[in-house]
């Protein structure tokens, strides 16, 4: 168990919050430049509220995961990896899966044999035809596993290929060298992951990590180390310059909109990965991290890490 630092400095992950206005609301919020009104079926993309609520959890579950793994390797220490299914992240809401499955769903299990990523699910796939069924083992976000049947369609760009309409990734599993613990209470999306990163980071090594100042921080964080873009960037500047934050990170997608909503009233800087991330922090009076120790990442039962989970896959 490693010797925890004080956290001296302070990093702020920032969130967008949703809700159905009234129509006296909407008007108003219309004209408000810090909020945005849209659609409630481009919010939920074909579920429930309910159900969109809890893949938003799931996302935040699998952001502390990836936030976990490259902040600990980063320090020095050796995080497994492995495959433990299929998960659903989208799926059209107009083809016969849609009826039994929702996004935040684990596939890990196909006509009574074990699947552990996407591969599994495709070439299981493969060897129907269109208008074949096949019962799925699912494990969803929340609740006991269940058996489903679920009939294939035919491929837009080849009739006589089968597919089910959902699109995968992996579902990492890690064995992490300790615990490490995140409190988002009830905060949902992966929005969070490079700020988590950092604050991991900052607890495991010497000094301060962050700098003088207080830091504002958004972007998912892949396997890799890489910074992903979010949204609600424009909601977010403010919310980070009403909490006394003087530096924003955002991924280079969201730059151009939070420099805009921040009109000079702090500094946004982008970060497309934790390496840069990590300079910016030390240009601004951070203390610098020594360089990346190696690590052995294992994972089975493919020879590789997992290569899906951070690049979709039609299925």
């Amino acid at each position: 168990m490693p010797k925890v630092q004080p956290a001296e400095g302070d990093v702020l992950f920032v969130t967008v919050s949703l809700r159905r206005p009234s129509g006296i609301e909407t008007l108003y919020r219309l004209t408000d430049d810090t909020a945005e009104v849209v659609p409630e079926d481009q919010v939920n993309g074909g579920q429930s509220s309910d159900q969109n609520r809890q893949f938003n959890l799931q996302l935040m579950t699998d952001s502390k995961d990836k936030a976990a793994k490259v902040a600990l390797e980063r320090a020095g220490y050796a995080v497994e990896v492995t495959s433990a299914g299929a998960v659903v992240t989208d799926l059209d809401p107009s083809y016969p899966v849609a009826a039994v499955l929702t996004p935040g769903d684990t596939i890990v299990g196909i006509d009574g044999t074990e699947v552990h990523d996407v591969e599994g699910v495709r070439t299981a796939i493969a060897a129907h035809r269109p208008g074949d069924s096949l019962t799925l083992r699912v494990i969803p976000f929340q609740g006991e596993a269940r058996t489903v049947t679920a009939k294939l369609v035919a491929r837009p760009d080849d009739a006589t290929k089968a597919m089910l309409g959902v699109t995968l990734q992996d579902r990492p599993s890690y064995r992490f060298p300790f615990q490490v613990q995140i409190d988002s209470e009830q905060v949902g999306g992966p929005s969070a992951g490079l700020a988590f990163t950092l604050a991991i980071l900052d607890r495991l090594t010497p000094g301060n990590l962050i700098g003088p100042e207080t830091v504002a921080v958004t972007g998912t964080i892949e396997l890799d180390g890489s910074v992903g873009p979010v949204g609600g960037v424009t909601q977010k500047t403010e919310a980070a310059i009403a909490e006394g934050a003087k530096l924003f990170l955002v991924p280079p997608d969201e730059l151009a909109d939070a420099t805009k909503a921040a009109r000079g009233r702090l500094e946004v800087k982008s970060v497309s990965s934790l390496d840069e991330a990590l300079a910016t922090l030390a240009e601004a009076g951070g203390d610098p991290l020594p360089a990346p120790a190696t690590t052995t990442t294992t994972a089975t039962p493919s020879s590789t890490t997992p290569s899906s989970s951070t690049t979709p896959a039609d299925a």
